[in-house]
Parts: C-alpha cells; structure tokens; sequence
C-alpha cells in the first residue's frame, strides 16, 4: 500500500453533462449521488485503497446511510470541486463528508455525509476498515 496522505481529505472536479441535468439545465437530486460516489472513490484511491483492488480482493465498501442537503443548484457545463473527506471510523464503518461547491466560488451547493461498512464479497459479511487509516487517523476513531 502506498504511502497514506496526512490528510485524509481530497478535492475532485467533476463537469456537470447532459445527462445529468433535467430539461432546464438543473442538476438532478439523484445525479449528486453519482459526483459523490466520483469524488468517494477517488478518496478513497488517494488514501490507498484503489477500485483495483476491491475488485481484485472483493473487499468493498457499502453505502449504510447517505444524508443530503441541497442548498443551491448546479447547472449544465459547471465545472463542480467536491471536498470529500474521511470524517470518522469505528470497527466496520466509516464516515465520509463532502462539500460541493462551484470551481472558484465559496458559495455551497450540496453537503453530504455517508456512511460506510466495509464489506467482503460476494457474501457481503463485515470487515474492519483498514488498518493503515486506523493507524495513520487515530484522532478519528470512535
């Protein structure tokens, strides 16, 4: 595994595109899943725990619970940053915190925060999170 950042947090620009927008151009609710799930996983590679090797290993994690507030719209051909970042951990879960904002704006437009368990599959049993976070982020522990 490599190296673990200090800081378990990254910003990931995603374009906003066609398909996800309704007929006015506005982002759809369902659409922020999909750039956040974008902006999880390029997380969770950074923080050395790439897509390979969930598919490789089967060790995966699960969305338990996504909270979402939208606060203002994103539209067609934006260009959105979203801060993702590990907020906390216990024994099989962890949790993820992500901000949305537009490229060069402070103003927010979505906040949200998941939960996660880590899971082997295909049988989807329990794992712990790994334990290079859990050493490298003692402060989040719960």
């Amino acid at each position: 595994m490599p190296p673990i950042p200090h800081e378990p947090r990254l910003v990931t620009p995603v374009e906003v595109f066609y398909f996800d927008t309704d007929a006015g151009g506005v982002v759809h609710n369902v659409a922020y899943l999909r750039l956040i799930e974008i902006a999880r996983s390029k997380l969770s590679e950074y923080l050395g725990w790439t897509v390979k090797e969930m598919g490789e290993t089967g060790l995966v994690p699960v969305v338990a619970r996504t909270e979402i507030d939208y606060m203002r719209p994103a539209k067609l051909g934006d260009i959105l940053e979203i801060d993702a970042r590990l907020a906390g951990m216990e024994k099989v879960r962890f949790y993820i915190e992500s901000t949305i904002r537009r490229r060069g704006e402070e103003t927010v437009i979505a906040k949200c925060k998941q939960t996660m368990v880590t899971v082997q599959l295909p049988g989807g049993r329990p794992q712990r999170v790994p334990e290079a976070w859990k050493q490298a982020y003692p402060q989040l522990l719960k």
